[in-house]
């Protein structure tokens, strides 16, 4: 049977160890709140800085990337512009003689020209110079043959004479005039072949300058296109980094709260275990000491003699301690 002194030294001392243990445990999940809030307190700025510069690396990264296209597009533009200047230059002889022939035929098929003169009798010295000696010859031939038949001087000779001269005329007029239309033909000829060759010339420059200016514009187009929606990429990417970075961040502090109030309530168990455990102690004690009273109370009413029963300096002890008083 318990004493009255152990039942209260157990009790107290139950007790306390459990108000002690109860405090421990309390501070303990304090502790871990506190340390996992003040985590979440320097991780997360850390969360949110690093990816705003991750975003801004690229979008920098893509606004880069269309300067270049864009620089690159101008090069190329203007390396085709150049190339076709240069085809130009080298054309240029040939546009000129072109240039040359056209005026000439303008102007020789022009009024006056002497690309669209006819041909006259004025012309048959330049272009039949024999005409005279040949005609000469002709009618010197045909008057010694008439003299030899004894009919040199018959008005039938005159009239074959005259005839021969009029026929050699025309058939040397003819002929002269072919010569003449031959070479202003050919001299046509020549000329439009230069005209047409100079114009083949510029043709070709012009288109290689349209083709030119074209792969310019399409290329400046397509290194704009292209810059723009790296660009537009680039924030893009920024701006859902950045998102992620304050939900992440955002997430990390409502976890951290949850934890926060998970060990707060779990301290508040652990101190309210430590006052079940203390009272449980207490009620063990006051057991104790009932125990013990009512012991007490019994041996002092129980009757009997000598020193073992019933209350009397020798059985004192016994009643109050639990042993026999020496």
């Amino acid at each position: 049977m318990p004493s009255l002194v152990t039942s209260v030294i157990g009790g107290w001392q139950g007790a306390s160890a459990a108000k002690n243990a109860a405090k421990k445990e309390a501070a303990g999940y304090r502790q871990a709140g506190t340390e996992v809030t003040e985590a979440v307190r320097r991780v997360n700025p850390q969360i949110l800085q690093t990816a705003h510069e991750a975003g801004l690396d690229v979008e920098q990264a893509g606004f880069r990337a269309g300067e270049g296209a864009v620089a690159a597009g101008e090069r190329a533009g203007a390396g085709a512009t150049a190339a076709a200047e240069n085809l130009t230059g080298l054309l240029q002889p040939y546009i000129k003689g072109g240039e040359f022939g056209m005026e000439q035929l303008m102007e020789g098929m022009g009024p006056g020209g002497k690309l669209s003169q006819p041909f006259t009798a004025s012309m048959m010295a330049q272009y039949s110079p024999a005409y005279q000696f040949q005609l000469a010859q002709g009618r010197e031939a045909a008057q010694k043959a008439a003299a030899a038949a004894g009919v040199g001087g018959s008005g039938g000779t005159m009239r074959s004479l005259n005839r021969y001269a009029q026929d050699y005329a025309g058939t040397g007029f003819e002929r002269a005039e072919r010569i003449y239309s031959g070479q202003q033909q050919n001299q046509f000829n020549r000329l439009a072949t230069l005209a047409q060759g100079g114009a083949g010339a510029a043709a070709t420059a012009g288109q290689a300058g349209l083709q030119a200016a074209e792969y310019a514009g399409t290329m400046g187009a397509n290194a704009a296109q292209y810059a723009g929606t790296m660009g537009m990429q680039g924030t893009q990417t920024r701006g859902a980094w950045d998102i992620a970075g304050r939900n992440l961040a955002s997430s990390n502090e409502l976890q951290g709260a949850g934890y926060l109030a998970n060990t707060q309530i779990e301290a508040q168990k652990a101190l309210a275990q430590g006052d079940i455990g203390a009272a449980n102690s207490w009620n063990q004690m006051l057991s104790g000491i009932g125990q013990a009273g009512n012991s007490l109370l019994f041996a002092g009413m129980g009757g009997g003699t000598g020193t073992t029963s019933g209350w009397s300096w020798g059985n004192i002890g016994k009643n109050i301690w639990g042993r026999p008083t020496s």
